[in-house]
């Protein structure tokens, strides 16, 4: 497993790569954890390099959402495939944590505010 954090349009982005399984969530947990140190206002975890993710990768993506949340921080996924869209389909993350297609679109939801609006009523979402 890899990660790369980049900005796009002034917003953060961690790009994953390979596996989020039982042997990397502490390091994406730990990486998560220090943005929420630092008090990051929006995040993009760009997932289009991932094969597969495992319980506790989305263990470590759901502490967080609801840790940035607590201080008003906005979490976005992007870049499903169709295997790891469904995992988060089986297991209901696609009702609770805003997916879009690509980084652009995330980035365009939170910049015009559709994320903080639509959390619950998932009309933001990639279909």
């Amino acid at each position: 497993m890899h990660l790369k954090e980049a900005t796009h349009r002034g917003i953060d982005v961690l790009a994953l790569q390979g596996d989020i399984d039982l042997q990397f969530a502490p390091a994406l947990r730990s990486v998560l954890q220090a943005k929420i140190n630092r008090g990051c206002t929006a995040l993009i975890v760009d997932m289009a390099q991932v094969s597969l993710i495992g319980s506790t990768g989305l263990a470590v993506l759901m502490e967080y959402f609801r840790d940035c949340g607590r201080y008003g921080g906005v979490l976005c996924l992007c870049g499903f495939s169709d295997g790891l869209k469904q995992i988060f389909q089986i297991v209901g993350l696609d009702r609770t944590i805003p997916m879009f297609a690509t980084v652009d679109e995330a980035a365009n939801a939170i910049r015009n505010g559709e994320v903080a609006r639509n959390v619950r009523d998932n009309s933001h979402k990639e279909s």
